[in-house]
């Protein structure tokens, strides 16, 4: 990025013109330095020539003879073009400007039928950076961030002409009017595209630079949310930064506990039994050479308790890093109201805190299974008629958007039936008078057996009284066989007779 921020025409005097302008660039950019001749008698084959002024003398960066052969000293080398123009533009550009690049620049254009000699500009060239007291960072270290012009102006000295972006955004941290930054402790939030905007003589110049943060790249602050329903699958994000590999270690932390109550490795066996404090559905994903710095954990199915915190943390340059997150668990509860509403849903969330609104839709399906979303309510719970049968959402809301919804199927046994008050008293009367006569059946049953089993067992220590017992029950059976014989042989007589 560049600008020309002063231009002053200083003497004409003799033959000689001679301007003063100051440029400013950001390192990394094209810088153009200008020499203009207005004059429109000048000659396409005026000799010029550029120096750049140091501690050292003087040195050339390239010259034009009136022959046109053109020469190109070794201070810039390729990174420099000054072709010339038959319009008077005589400027350099230098490509890939550096901070050794800045100082004075002067041209010198002299020509046939110029008719004031020799013009001379004078251009001041001031390279702007971006720097970083570490090349890397590790999540933690103790950073500085410093914007650095060459030649600094004596202006900039005394004045708080600097502003900062990070991410294109205004930093408001400590000492953001200041040509440096300070930060303690560096982390994910610091990582990204740091901008210095300075002020000078009424012009504005920027320069940018890219700052890395190793560590957990994902979540990259601590406490972050992750929502899930009940009886869904979720993904506990942990992902280092790209390129690292560290084996991960998880923990979950007790309610309002700072420290970590079990372990639980992440390993080559991703399907061993977790402690008992992590959830049994607690896995890895299967470990990819490609991605060994994605340590996230998956839960396959989220149950009731297992909202809460959790904690990844590994070893990036023998330097322990952590990330903790809290698992958001959410649910439809249903809570019978009146007759003409048999069924209120509330939507439940273990920690709300983020929900700024809820919205409730209804799902609908064609026979082609084509689903119709419809909007129905705003509210945190929804209350439902008889006719409402179906698939219903509840969808969630933050700053940042859609945070996560949750469904429920209302059934018509499962429903509104078994949600009446008169038909749960009736039915609830109706199983207690079956539940009475079960009993009753069973207690006559246990009864009877009971008393059989006392007779046998009065009879079992006298075996040939048994035998009696046995000859006189048979011989009684037998005899009234014979009666009933008798009696059905001598009726046909009777009635002959």
């Amino acid at each position: 990025m560049l600008f020309i921020l002063l231009g002053v025409v200083l003497a004409v005097t003799g033959g000689t013109c001679e301007t003063v302008l100051e440029v400013m660039a950001q390192e990394g950019s094209q810088a153009v330095l200008p020499c203009l001749v207005s004059d429109s008698q000048s000659t396409h084959y005026a000799a010029f020539q550029w120096v750049k002024k140091g501690k050292r003398g003087e040195s050339t960066v390239c010259r034009r003879e009136k022959s046109g052969l053109v020469y190109r000293g070794s201070v810039l080398g390729h990174r420099s073009h000054c072709l010339g123009s038959q319009f008077g533009d005589y400027s350099l550009y230098i490509d890939a400007v550096r901070e050794e690049d800045a100082g004075q620049h002067v041209c010198s254009v002299q020509g046939h039928g110029l008719g004031r000699g020799t013009t001379t500009w004078k251009v001041m060239l001031r390279v702007m950076k971006v720097s970083f007291s570490l090349p890397e960072a590790i999540e933690g270290d103790k950073l500085q961030v410093k914007c650095i012009v060459t030649p600094k102006p004596d202006m900039l000295y005394s004045t708080e002409q600097y502003r900062w972006k990070l991410n294109g955004v205004d930093y408001k941290g400590n000492g953001y009017r200041r040509s440096s930054i300070p930060i303690p402790s560096v982390s994910q939030s610091d990582r990204g595209n740091w901008t210095c905007c300075v002020d000078y003589r009424g012009k504005a110049t920027e320069a940018t630079q890219f700052l890395r943060v190793k560590g957990i790249e994902h979540p990259s602050n601590n406490n972050a949310l992750v929502y899930a329903a009940i009886g869904s699958n979720t993904i506990l994000p942990c992902v280092f930064t790209q390129g690292l590999t560290s084996n991960a270690t998880w923990s979950r932390l007790s309610k309002g506990s700072s420290s970590s109550s079990s372990f639980y490795r992440l390993g080559s066996n991703s399907r061993r039994h977790p402690p008992p404090s992590l959830p049994l559905s607690f896995i890895r994903p299967p470990l990819s050479p490609t991605s060994l710095w994605d340590q996230s954990a998956r839960l396959e199915r989220v149950e009731l308790g297992d909202e809460g915190s959790y904690v990844c943390s590994g070893t990036v340059e023998s330097r322990m890093v952590k990330r903790e997150l809290e698992l958001v668990t959410a649910r439809v509860l249903s809570s019978p109201s009146t007759k003409r509403t048999p069924l209120t849903l509330t939507c439940q969330l273990s920690n709300d805190k983020e929900v700024t609104k809820y919205e409730w839709v209804r799902v609908t399906y064609d026979n082609s299974s084509v689903a119709t979303v419809t909007p129905v309510g705003k509210n945190k719970t929804l209350k439902l008629t008889e006719d409402d049968m179906g698939e219903w959402v509840c969808r969630y809301y933050g700053e940042r958007g859609l945070l996560g919804n949750v469904t429920y199927h209302l059934h018509l046994m499962g429903g509104l039936e078994s949600g009446r008050p008169e038909e749960q008293s009736y039915n609830r009367g109706a199983l207690v008078i079956g539940f009475g006569i079960l009993i009753l059946l069973v207690l006559l049953i246990a009864l009877q057996i009971y008393r059989n089993h006392q007779r046998r067992k009065m009879i079992l220590p006298y075996p040939a009284l048994e035998n009696i017992v046995h000859s006189l029950a048979n011989e009684r059976e037998r005899r009234e066989r014979r009666g009933i014989n008798v009696r059905k042989n001598s009726e046909p007589m009777e009635e002959q007779a």
